[in-house]
């Protein structure tokens, strides 16, 4: 595994929150592959080194029980003063934080689901994953009073993708949903729905209804306003590698303001981030534009999956913030 990029994303976690006392990132064994500590005593290093061994023991037997081979949970413990956070977005590994209790719960959940799906992404081999934690995650990490989500409840969220022909809908919803990715462009004409549950906590199911709007301006123009119709969130997609598209979030802004009266979360996605040698837009450019609006924006990688999940999960949380 490319240990220099995960030393790198651990370190950048680190620098998010004093409260964090150590972090390790560990295959299904328990074997760790990465880790970074807190730096100054050494004796608390070693203790929280040997905290993080003594609990992942324990916690690798459970997790071969209740989850088997399959990737996708967090959990919390408490123990004394200290917090520990348990993350895989995949088969291959676990992120373990220790923190103190200052840190909110909001946002262990947040950054280790971030974090924990770059590390697969890493050991999968994807060497243009970004070390960097995006803004929105930041954004998300704040939410409310950093507690999970009190409500507890099933919930629909429908979601509509805008942005011009070939920026990547299609496929960003499929990474999403499917956790795929076609590399054969078909063109989506008018509308397409898809739809995926997602579990927020162990109490708060979120069902995603994403409607992937056809780029097609004039063909499609007089129909977009009954596919609008009920949105609770838009994402705008941006092809990083399309000289000028960036122009286009204000005429699909404006597109979306004729049909929907009330402010909903709106979300510009700067897709094709993977194809560094090729980008024309960059994260500098997209903050503007997405300040001067008062969006959130996010870089993704449909192809790689890089961020794709932080995208909509952002939705989830800020729909369910509103009730």
């Amino acid at each position: 595994p490319n240990i220099k990029r995960l030393t790198e994303i651990l370190k950048n976690y680190f620098k998010e929150f004093d409260g964090i006392l150590g972090v390790a990132i560990c295959d299904r064994e328990g074997f760790i592959i990465a880790s970074e500590f807190k730096e100054g005593n050494d004796d608390e290093s070693d203790s929280v080194i040997g905290a993080i061994s003594a609990i992942l023991d324990n916690y690798i037997d459970r997790i071969k029980s209740e989850f088997g081979s399959q990737g996708n949970f967090f959990n919390i413990t408490s123990t004394g003063d200290r917090k520990f956070a348990f993350c895989s977005h995949g088969p291959q590994s676990i992120l373990t934080t220790v923190a103190d209790q200052s840190i909110s719960d909001i946002s262990l959940k947040v950054y280790s689901e971030h974090i924990a799906g770059k590390v697969e992404l890493i050991l999968e081999g994807n060497e243009e994953v970004s070390p960097k934690i995006p803004e929105i995650i930041k954004a998300l990490a704040r939410t409310r009073d950093g507690a999970l989500p009190k409500l507890s409840g099933e919930y629909s969220n429908k979601v509509i993708l805008t942005g011009d022909y070939q920026v990547g809908k299609t496929s960003l919803i499929k990474r999403f949903v499917e956790n795929s990715f076609g590399k054969d462009y078909i063109s989506t004409m008018g509308v397409q729905i898809s739809k995926k549950t997602v579990n927020l906590t162990d109490k708060n199911i979120m069902n995603f209804i994403i409607w992937d709007i056809g780029g097609q301006s004039f063909q499609m123009a007089p129909y977009r306003s009954k596919f609008y119709s009920g949105a609770n969130a838009a994402f705008i997609i941006v092809d990083r590698t399309r000289p000028g598209n960036l122009k286009s979030v204000e005429k699909w802004y404006n597109d979306i303001k004729k049909s929907i009266p009330k402010n909903i979360p709106i979300v510009i996605v700067g897709n094709k981030s993977d194809l560094t040698d090729q980008l024309v837009i960059s994260e500098d450019d997209i903050r503007e534009v997405a300040n001067e609006f008062g969006f959130h924006y996010i870089l993704t990688s449909a192809k790689t999956g890089e961020s794709v999940n932080d995208a909509f999960l952002y939705i989830a949380y800020r729909v369910i913030e509103t009730l």
